[in-house]
């Protein structure tokens, strides 16, 4: 049942497959152009982590839920294929950007490959951390009206950096930065965790 629905939401990816393709091929030009490859790190994995809101989106436009809620499927095995297909998903996009990192060091040596793949894992914690809020929002308001909560998890605390760095705020010391390195796996899991108990009790409310 769960291989089933993760290739489901796969074959509903296909119209979106080319622009995708159009999207990353252009960043890495783009990257390789201005050595922009912080950039790159994150357009990537945001790319990803919006997949399974697109395959949400369909679902959500074809009534979909309500057909698989009739064949011998439980709803916490629906819950937790978006979860995985999600995670699947940003691995891929940080397995690119892992082979691009490190080819781009080697050829350029404009960065170290330490410092690349410290930021590689740093952005891919984010983004677990990213699905984690997100899905449940999604599971409970549905794509549409989860849009503008969506924007705000993201603008919100861009504009709290950039307000503390005008506002003369000392950021975190190497020594705080470091510790939070080696919590982040830990945080970022542990988020998921509870986010998946939140979305499977959602999800477990809901009529269709």
């Amino acid at each position: 049942e769960m291989k089933g629905l993760i290739i489901k939401d796969i074959f509903a990816l296909k119209q979106q497959a080319k622009i995708l393709l159009a999207l990353l091929i252009f960043y890495i030009v783009y990257a390789v152009a201005f050595e922009a490859w912080g950039m790159l790190v994150g357009v990537i994995v945001l790319l990803c982590i919006m997949l399974p809101v697109t395959t949400l989106a369909y679902d959500e436009k074809s009534k979909w839920d309500k057909y698989a809620l009739s064949m011998p499927i439980t709803r916490e095995t629906i819950v937790l294929s978006k979860y995985i297909f999600a995670v699947l998903a940003e691995l891929i996009g940080v397995a690119i950007v892992g082979v691009i990192g490190v080819l781009a060091v080697l050829f350029t040596g404009e960065m170290e490959l330490k410092e690349m793949l410290l930021i590689i894992l740093g952005t891919c914690e984010i983004g677990l951390i990213f699905l984690a809020v997100i899905l449940p929002i999604l599971f409970k308001f549905g794509v549409e009206k989860a849009r503008l909560i969506m924007l705000l998890v993201i603008f919100i605390p861009t504009m709290l950096m950039v307000m503390g760095s005008q506002m003369g705020i000392a950021p975190p010391s190497a020594q705080t930065l470091k510790l939070l390195a080696y919590l982040s796996p830990l945080i970022a899991l542990g988020g998921l965790w509870l986010s998946v108990k939140v979305s499977i009790g959602i999800y477990n409310k809901k009529e269709f």
